[in-house]
């Protein structure tokens, strides 16, 4: 998915269930925000029980955000008409956040080994990293709209960008 999203969007993504899919992005965004609340933590802006609460919100949010975030790329691209259904605009954007799971383990790897700030180094380049499959997918259920596709998927990185700066705010 990370090296070259296009094909696997067109040849694999039938064959995942969603559910299964959502793991992907729920524990991607579970490890992001668990990175946002050690940093937040560590200088002194919250307490444990937020930060466990940033955590909670990062799992609602890579798996209730993402989905909703694919069914509007979907109603918007007007996937129905070309024949992708529902669950498989879900798949594959929770799956598309592959990338995002890798920099968010690494970044929290070496945030509790070297007690390093990671949130932002590891955490958002994961999340811009998912704009690549992303564009592919939007491509795709939009009937290969170049234009369009670049803007929703800016848009849905900016969606997911802005609500995590917004949650970790509640935290602070």
């Amino acid at each position: 998915m990370m090296i070259n999203p296009g094909e696997v969007v067109k040849s694999q993504m039938s064959r995942v269930p969603w559910p299964y899919s959502m793991l992907v992005s729920g524990l991607s965004f579970t490890l992001f925000f668990l990175q946002t609340g050690l940093d937040m933590m560590r200088s002194g802006q919250i307490g444990t029980a937020t930060m466990i609460l940033i955590t909670m919100l990062g799992l609602l949010y890579g798996t209730a955000g993402v989905a909703l975030l694919a069914v509007m790329a979907w109603a918007l691209s007007q996937a129905g008409e070309r024949g992708y259904t529902v669950d498989w605009a879900i798949s594959t954007f929770a799956l598309g956040y592959s990338a995002t799971l890798v920099y968010s383990l690494t970044g929290l790897v070496f945030s509790l080994a070297l007690g390093w700030k990671t949130a932002v180094a590891f955490g958002v380049t994961g999340v811009l990293w998912a704009l690549r499959p992303t564009l592919f997918t939007i491509k795709q259920m939009s009937g290969e709209r170049t234009a369009f596709s670049i803007a929703l998927s800016t848009l849905c990185g900016a969606i997911l960008l802005l609500g995590w700066a917004l949650l970790g705010r509640l935290g602070a």
